[in-house]
């Protein structure tokens, strides 16, 4: 599988087997973007889709299981097996996975303790690491059993968490590198404050690095004048932690693209209407740093 690697924008779209990867955070218009593209000539993996159905699938299940077995009614149908319970993970629906992957906080308030958020956060990592490098058995996959020639990576808003863009032998990173040409959409200040809002509101799964955890934690304990954030409402700790959050990402995408890819602005691909104009805007970013 040749690399992805074009001296020009031109040559990106004369090419007939593009594979191109989106990332940027959640919210910036990777999954927009992609639907303009039709989809009679491209393929689309959802990292996301990936992870939750195959590799977090039964965890999560088991969750939504145990959720079930704290209601006595639920409960007493569940081990006679009159009832079953499974998620129901789409494209557009993760509602399930944000309660799976949960904040810190109080547990009585529907928090995490700290071990407990640990463990799904490391499960949570090591799935996103293997759904990547599952890509080019995909991309095989695609082309064989379905035809498709363009192949298109949805990555998910937590792609720069584990992927360490100064380790040359990173696996997810030299997958990215090696099969697909990397655009990184940069979200503005402005969009950003939209997307905590927006997070406020209809809130996706979060995954958050423990070194991460380590330095922030500390400042939300003081504000808090608490020494646990197991006594905190986890809505508190999601509100310290998501904006500090977008701007640690914002600082490790910038480097990955840096590394391996390209910038475009979020501005640019909420203006795009058609997957030609997909296309173009990853040519032009192609060309400008030519």
């Amino acid at each position: 599988m040749e690399p992805m690697k074009y001296s020009t924008g031109q040559a990106f779209l004369d090419d007939p087997s593009k594979r191109v990867a989106l990332m940027g955070l959640s919210g910036v218009g990777k999954t927009t973007a992609s639907r303009l593209l039709s989809p009679d000539a491209w393929f689309t993996y959802s990292v996301d889709y990936r992870i939750w159905t195959h590799y977090l699938g039964d965890q999560l299940n088991d969750y939504l299981k145990s959720l079930a077995m704290t209601h006595p009614v639920l409960g007493d149908l569940l081990r006679r097996d009159a009832i079953t319970i499974e998620h129901r993970v789409g494209f557009d629906n993760l509602l399930a996975t944000s309660a799976f992957m949960g904040m810190l906080g109080n547990p009585d308030q529907g928090g995490s303790t700290t071990a407990d958020f640990g463990l799904r956060m490391a499960d949570h990592a090591r799935a996103e690491v293997q759904a990547m490098l599952d890509i080019p058995n995909f991309i095989r996959r695609a082309e064989r059993l379905y035809g498709y020639s363009n192949f298109l990576v949805d990555a998910t808003g937590s792609a720069c968490e584990v992927i360490e863009p100064e380790n040359h032998d990173d696996p997810a990173l030299k997958v990215l590198e090696d099969t697909c040409v990397v655009i990184y959409i940069e979200a503005t200040a402005e969009h950003q404050q939209e997307l905590i809002r927006r997070a406020a509101s209809y809130p996706k799964p979060i995954y958050y690095r423990p070194d991460f955890i380590d330095a922030n934690l500390p400042g939300l304990l003081a504000d808090e004048n608490t020494e646990r954030v197991e006594n905190l409402d986890p809505k508190v700790v999601g509100r310290y932690l998501y904006p500090r959050l977008l701007e640690h990402r914002a600082q490790r995408y910038g480097a990955i693209a840096e590394r391996i890819g390209y910038t475009v602005s979020m501005a640019d691909v909420i203006g795009v209407k058609t997957g030609q104009s997909v296309l173009e805007l990853v040519a032009a970013a192609i060309e400008e740093r030519k």
